[in-house]
C-alpha cells in the first residue's frame, strides 16, 4: 500500500445514484447534468488539478436529492435545480479565493 499527500484543495462529490424508479434518487433530477457542468466550469476556470469533480453512489439524503458535497470542506448542497448552479459555482470560487489568500500569508 502506499499513502500520500492529496494535493487538490477540493473533491466534488455528486450524488448519481439511480434506483431504476424503485424509489427516489438523484439521477432522477438530472444530477449528471449537474456533473457535467461543474466540471466544465472547473475546466474553463483552470482549477482541473486543484478541484476534483466525481460521481458519488447514495450519500443518504436521495429524497433531497440531487445532493452535491464539497470535500474537505463540509459543504453540501441538496435538493439542487439548474438555476442553483450560480450559488454552487460561488462557493467554489470563494473557497479558491480563501486559498489564495492563505497561500500569500
Amino acid at each position: 500500500m502506499k499513502q500520500d499527500t492529496c494535493t487538490r484543495s477540493a473533491h466534488i462529490f455528486i450524488c448519481t445514484n439511480d434506483r431504476k424508479g424503485k424509489r427516489k434518487s438523484c439521477a432522477d433530477f438530472n444530477s449528471l447534468q449537474f456533473k457535467t457542468v461543474l466540471k466544465q466550469y472547473i475546466k474553463d476556470k483552470g482549477w482541473s488539478s486543484q478541484i476534483k469533480v466525481s460521481s458519488a453512489g447514495c450519500l443518504g439524503y436521495c429524497t433531497a436529492g440531487p445532493n452535491i458535497i464539497i470535500y474537505p470542506h463540509k459543504i453540501h448542497f441538496s435538493e439542487v435545480k439548474l438555476e442553483n448552479m450560480n450559488k454552487i459555482k460561488k462557493a467554489i470560487d470563494e473557497l479558491m479565493l480563501n486559498k489564495r489568500k492563505n497561500q500569500g500569508n
